[in-house]
C-alpha cells in the first residue's frame, strides 16, 4: 500500500470514529438538550459491498449488506450540533443498531 493510501486511510478510519461514537447515544452526547426536530431517517440504496464506499460508516454498511439490510443513519437534531445513529433499515424491521462486537 502506497503511503498516499496509508494516510488517506487513516484519516477516514480517525474521523469515522471520532464523528460517530460507537457506544454513546444522543442523551449521553447531548445532556440536557431537546432536540429541536424528529430524526432524520436516511436510508442509502446500498445493495453490493462496493456501494459501501461512499458510506461514513462503511463497517456497518458492510455489515448491512452481507445480513442483506440497507445501510441507514437516523439524525438527531439538537441546538448545540448533529447526531448520527448508523445502522440499517429493512421493510419489515425498520432502523435498527447493530450490536457492536
Amino acid at each position: 500500500m502506497s503511503r498516499y493510501l496509508q494516510i488517506i486511510a487513516s484519516f477516514v478510519v480517525t474521523s469515522t470514529i471520532l464523528y460517530s461514537p460507537l457506544h454513546s447515544s444522543p442523551e449521553v452526547s447531548f445532556p440536557n438538550e431537546t432536540p429541536e426536530s424528529k430524526p432524520l431517517l436516511r436510508v442509502l440504496p446500498a445493495f453490493r459491498k462496493e456501494e459501501c464506499d461512499w458510506a461514513i460508516r462503511w463497517d456497518v454498511c458492510l455489515r448491512c449488506v452481507s445480513s442483506r439490510y440497507r445501510y441507514a443513519q437516523r439524525i438527531h437534531f439538537y441546538p448545540s450540533g448533529l447526531y448520527r445513529e448508523h445502522g440499517c433499515y429493512s421493510e419489515e424491521k425498520g432502523f435498527f443498531l447493530i450490536k457492536e462486537d
